[in-house]
């Protein structure tokens, strides 16, 4: 079986009420989000608060053992930007589910990507929003 590679990116505008993502509720997303993937962690939560007061937030990075997961919190915006990348496969609406359950999300756009090692790379536009959907169909039409 050759390897998947898979990569989730979303950018989401979340419930106006999440103020802030602490180290607690993210090892509690990561530990969910390892659980509906069938993913395991490759070493311990990289989580930060934002150095940078231009950009106050959270961010973390769990290492997983088929590559990586991340997400950044921008308080001010109230918008979280998510990657997962992995060798493995995995259900991308399950996640979306979890970033929705978690975070509340009101509007988002993003991309699934497989880079296919042994085809054809492919690339869905995802979202509620109607950039998403307008994205979509220029990318149709030029197919």
């Amino acid at each position: 079986m050759g390897l998947i590679h898979l990569h989730l990116a979303v950018n989401a505008k979340i419930d106006p009420t999440f103020s802030q993502l602490s180290k607690e509720r993210s090892q509690e997303f990561v530990d969910r989000l390892m659980q509906i993937t069938g993913m395991k962690p490759l070493g311990p939560l990289n989580w930060s608060d934002a150095a940078d007061l231009d950009f106050p937030g959270q961010s973390f990075v769990q290492m997983i053992t088929t590559s990586h997961s991340s997400l950044h919190f921008f308080s001010e915006t109230n918008e979280i930007y998510f990657d997962l990348y992995s060798c493995k496969e995995y259900d991308p609406q399950k996640v979306i589910g979890l970033l929705d359950e978690f975070f509340g999300i009101k509007e988002w756009h993003g991309i699934l990507y497989n880079r296919a090692n042994d085809g054809v790379p492919q690339v869905q536009q995802l979202g509620n929003q109607p950039m998403a959907i307008s994205a979509r169909r220029r990318i149709r039409k030029k197919a």
